[in-house]
């Protein structure tokens, strides 16, 4: 889904989180034109420390600490539309904020899509179950699994902390 809760500003909400980045497909934009990507995993809500006055329109980030999980691409104005996704990164992430204020793009889904990224680790068990949300629980632990495999181990890859080697990689190694 994609919405529009402030001019210039969309969010897109990919409908899972997951560990990657997000691809612009055929954007057409005038040279020059920045795009800006804000990953995060959760929107704003009330109870949120660090928000008085919460806009559940709008991305939250205040958990990322450090880490601004921002990719910044700048248009060539290419005739038919350019695609383009980041490289030596990724981030932690359901949600992202497109920042085209000013600019005359309008984001629409089909420009958009999330690439998850994980170690090519097979898996060394199945389990199936004759419960929907048993099954719903094994897919989302597995796929954090996988999102927090980056070659090593890591740990919360979302904000400026992939500390795997700090206790969580020996209490899952087994499970590797």
């Amino acid at each position: 889904a994609l919405t529009n809760p402030r001019k210039g500003l969309y969010v897109a909400d990919f409908g899972r989180r997951l560990t990657g980045v997000v691809r612009l497909n055929r954007i057409i934009c005038k040279e020059g034109t920045r795009v800006i990507l804000r990953h995060a995993e959760i929107m704003q809500h009330a109870g949120l420390p660090d928000v008085k006055t919460a806009d559940p329109a709008m991305i939250y980030v205040g958990e990322l600490r450090g880490a601004r999980a921002t990719d910044v691409y700048t248009c060539s104005g290419r005739a038919g539309g350019e695609t383009w996704q980041p490289s030596l990164t990724y981030h932690g992430f359901r949600f992202v904020e497109i920042n085209v204020t000013n600019s005359g793009v309008r984001p629409a889904a089909a420009m958009l899509t999330a690439l998850h990224f994980h170690s090519g680790v097979a898996l060394r068990t199945h389990a199936h179950f004759n419960s929907t949300t048993l099954n719903r629980m094994q897919h989302l632990a597995v796929s954090a699994q996988q999102s927090n495999l980056q070659t090593i181990p890591t740990d919360c890859d979302q904000r400026d902390e992939r500390l795997g080697w700090m206790g969580d990689a020996s209490l899952s190694s087994e499970s590797m």
